[in-house]
């Protein structure tokens, strides 16, 4: 039995702000803490995804509520390297990847508690990555791992982070925080020099340029929530997807995100870093 009240109120406010206006995440990753803690908090995640009250969730008293508390779910799959192994296997994490284009057999979504990501390979995370960039809308994901470092930059970009312990956020480095800032502002300026300035920390520089373009994606995709009056998620941005929100008009938007997107799928092929960043620059 998995109750909020475990859970720290600034968790619980994090969380919440995931699910506001009706949304729900396609996956999660929560890291930091202890591991019982890391799956309690996954669990609870998976309720509310399932849960049909969507005004309150999780309610507690919808019979998806019910079946998730106890554990019985059929929506609700667990994986996690086996005992007898170092690391997960990685036919466990194919078999994951094709279940996941089956549709749910009673709820709206059906949802993957992932444990322990500290315990998988570059290449199983790398077949996860496939799933988590284009996933079907029936599908959701819940990853935790000991700390976010363990995971690769391109599932990372992927996901809606929350760490847990002392400090409870939304984790982002404060460098890519700082060039998020600078480069919205070179994207509002009318001289293509001042986005050569803002990208020039991404040159050669593999972790940073994925961390930069998973927050602009972030920056972008809270800028369209904006301008249907919607809730943000990025709230250490939050300026910088107003900025935009304000000056650029919603087709703009969507196709600066487009653009990001595509530049973040290709991170995957082991591009030229300093070519990526002057591509970003002459698109935007």
């Amino acid at each position: 039995m998995i109750e909020k009240s475990i859970f720290s109120e600034n968790i619980l406010k994090i969380l919440d702000s995931f699910f506001a206006d009706g949304r729900r995440p396609h996956a999660v990753l929560i890291d930091g803490a202890s591991e019982e803690e890391r799956e309690a908090l996954a669990r609870l995640t998976a309720r509310m995804i399932v849960c049909e009250n969507k005004d309150r969730t999780p309610c507690g008293e919808c019979e998806h509520c019910r079946k998730a508390k106890e554990g019985v779910h059929p929506d609700i799959i667990t994986i996690k390297k086996p005992d007898d192994k170092k690391r997960f296997v990685k036919d466990d994490v194919k078999k994951m990847v094709a279940d996941a284009y089956l549709t749910p057999n009673e709820a709206t979504t059906k949802v993957f508690i992932v444990k322990e990501m500290q315990q998988m390979t570059e290449e199983s995370q790398n077949l996860l990555l496939k799933i988590l960039e284009e996933p079907p809308r029936y599908t959701a994901f819940v990853l935790t791992s000991d700390n976010s470092n363990a995971v690769i930059g391109t599932v990372l970009s992927r996901v809606v982070r929350l760490r847990m312990g002392k400090s409870v956020s939304a984790e982002y480095s404060e460098k890519a925080i700082s060039v998020v800032k600078s480069f919205v502002d070179a994207i509002l300026s009318p001289y293509e020099y001042n986005r050569i300035e803002a990208s020039a920390p991404l040159d050669g520089n593999k972790a940073l340029t994925e961390e930069v373009l998973g927050l602009l994606i972030g920056v972008l995709r809270d800028a369209v929530a904006l301008k249907s009056n919607g809730k943000i998620l990025l709230e250490n941005l939050k300026c910088e997807s107003e900025k935009i929100s304000d000056n650029l008009n919603l087709d703009k938007i969507l196709k600066m995100y487009e653009i990001v997107d595509v530049l973040l799928k290709s991170l995957a092929n082991n591009p030229n870093y300093t070519l990526l960043s002057a591509v970003l620059c002459a698109k935007i």
